[in-house]
């Protein structure tokens, strides 16, 4: 009896319980998450040397306030983990003590040993480094090699060839644009900005225009994707980290945090329009296995120039473009990155790489692509009525059991918990990131409604659908706003669980959530072709997202290197508010 209650006392001591909430009096006892010295007047300095560096907290015996630290951190949903730490230290002012004494100048070292006995003074615990020292000094000069030089030339060609083409029409074809040269046409500044704000929805079929309200959605969807990514600031250097994650317990700020099925809605209309546009190409030309490959390089040479042009300036000039305590740890990890894996970016399989963060929003160009391809497979091969509907039905329920078995499976979360640690470090080591939300073959749901919507689309239309008797059912159409603000979020149910959820529950929702989006967004699209209200459908087929849309695939590829490049430029930490956010957006 006295062994076993020994035991349970044994048990009960080592064992760790979690800390959901402390006072301000409470939490500030733990050393700042985050804290940046001064950058300007360290790195001007004769010699000065600033660095940056992220460590780990330990204690070699029993310590309160470690444990504290580790219990709070365990909530790693809605907490930062207060144990690894990031630091910008002024190594030639704070540390000079233990630079003089290192005749090796290791700075690995040096900071070790300085940033450990600062600790150890103030917490009396200990620090580790856990990653590679990042250091800038004025001396520190990057060189210019011969990727820069070649990078420079195609942009300044591209930049001439605008000049070029824009002299050429105002001087030569003001008044008649069509006996014009075409290829100096295509970089006629005028031209361009004529095509870019024209409101015509005319093309080469106007059965077209029954899905002009694609560009509301798009334009919508990508000012979304932006808003959330417009946080990342925050989370990289926040000021106050025990207010950011105050956020996490208030359900309004959700919507903004749990936004990641939005992407569902590029899924759903790239699906739709290959069907659609598949089957109008069908009336006038036989489909065959050769549309496949055609098909797949027409795309890859319509998404590819532009990628590639801001790919290449990521690789090169980027490295040049600021400097700051963070730019070596949000830009400069990039750059390294895509010198060494852009390649596979320009391939469409950076998505299945889990090691890079080389314009890491780009995973959904990857996915999109991929399932482009595979959508045009089914479709040209399955070319009757009936194969159609089998290949399409079995492959959709194939689609709800992919994600489903990855959750059950590997142990992963729900959905994307974008916890902030996890967007923190950028989504980089986040299993439930790179092995289910960025896949291809995990997003299949959303593409197959998306290939069934295009194809109802076209037969209702060609079948002269009369959509009146249907109209009683606006009220259940106009439910469909409401359930996408409600489905949106629902993520966020599994961050206040106390304990792990079910990994029956998990698996059951990361199978289900996309196609319940998507199944939304496939309403919105056949209420807005078949005219069934005015109010939805006035909205998105509104002229003035047209603009927007047009330029929604250039916004995607270019607002995280903004991102970034505001962030690397930081020489002091960011207060976290509402009003801020927004300005950043």
């Amino acid at each position: 009896m006295n062994i076993f209650l020994f035991m349970t006392l044994l048990l009960i001591q080592r064992s760790h319980g979690v800390i959901y909430e402390l006072n301000d009096t409470e939490y500030n006892k733990m050393p700042p998450v985050f804290h940046l010295e001064a950058y300007g007047s360290c790195v001007h300095e004769p010699g000065g040397v600033y660095c940056t560096v992220e460590l780990k907290l330990v204690s070699d015996g029993p310590s309160e306030l470690m444990t504290m630290i580790e219990e709070y951190s365990l909530r790693r949903e809605m907490h930062f983990n207060h144990s690894r730490l990031h630091r910008g230290v002024c190594v030639t002012r704070t540390c000079k003590d233990y630079l003089s004494q290192n005749t090796s100048a290791d700075l690995h070292l040096v900071l070790e040993g300085c940033l450990n006995d600062t600790f150890w003074k103030q917490y009396k615990l200990k620090s580790k480094l856990t990653t590679e020292v990042l250091c800038n000094d004025l001396d520190n000069k990057v060189d210019i090699d011969y990727g820069d030089i070649a990078v420079a030339v195609i942009c300044l060609a591209i930049l001439m060839l605008n000049i070029v083409g824009s002299l050429y029409d105002f001087l030569f074809l003001s008044h008649n644009e069509s006996n014009g040269n075409k290829f100096l046409m295509c970089f006629s500044i005028r031209c361009n900005w004529k095509r870019l704000v024209a409101c015509s929805t005319d093309g080469p079929d106007s059965r077209l225009r029954r899905l002009k309200g694609l560009n509301g959605l798009r334009a919508i969807s990508i000012i979304i994707v932006i808003m959330e990514h417009s946080i990342l600031p925050f989370v990289i250097s926040p000021d106050d980290a025990h207010e950011f994650e105050r956020k996490y317990y208030n359900i309004i700020y959700h919507v903004l945090i749990d936004g990641a099925l939005v992407i569902q809605t590029f899924f759903v209309m790239s699906g739709c329009l290959l069907s659609y546009n598949l089957q109008l190409h069908a009336e006038k030309r036989h489909m065959n296995w050769t549309m496949i490959p055609k098909g797949i390089i027409r795309r890859w040479l319509r998404l590819t120039p532009s990628y590639a042009v801001v790919l290449a300036i990521t690789t090169t000039w980027l490295r040049f473009a600021g400097s700051g305590p963070l730019w070596q740890s949000t830009v400069g990890i990039e750059v390294k990155d895509c010198r060494r894996d852009g390649w596979l970016n320009l391939i469409y399989l950076n998505n299945y790489i889990d090691v890079s963060q080389c314009m890491p929003q780009t995973w959904y160009i990857a996915s999109d692509m991929q399932l482009y391809a595979a959508g045009l497979i089914i479709l040209t091969l399955a070319t009757t009525a009936t194969a159609r509907k089998i290949v399409l039905s079995v492959m959709f329920v194939v689609s709800l059991i992919i994600p489903a078995c990855h959750t059950y499976i590997q142990n992963l979360d729900a959905g994307l918990i974008i916890s902030p640690e996890v967007a923190r470090h950028t989504f980089f080591k986040d299993r439930n990131f790179n092995y289910s939300y960025k896949r291809g073959h995990t997003n299949l749901s959303s593409s197959i409604l998306g290939l069934a919507l295009g194809i109802l689309i076209y037969n209702l239309q060609k079948n002269e659908f009369n959509v009146e008797k249907y109209k009683k059912f606006k009220l259940v159409y106009w439910a469909t706003l409401p359930a996408m603000l409600v489905i949106l979020p629902s993520g966020s149910f599994f961050y206040f669980f106390q304990n792990s959820p079910s990994l029956y529950l998990k698996a059951i929702y990361s199978g289900v959530a996309r196609p319940m989006f998507g199944s939304i967004i496939v309403l919105i699209i056949l209420g807005m072709a078949l005219k069934l209200e005015n109010i939805y459908r006035g909205i998105l087929e509104w002229n003035g997202w047209t603009s927007p849309a047009r330029i929604s695939y250039s916004a995607y590829i270019l607002h995280v290197l903004f991102v970034r490049s505001l962030t690397g430029t930081r020489t002091t930490l960011i207060h976290v508010s509402l009003a801020y956010i927004v300005s950043v957006f």
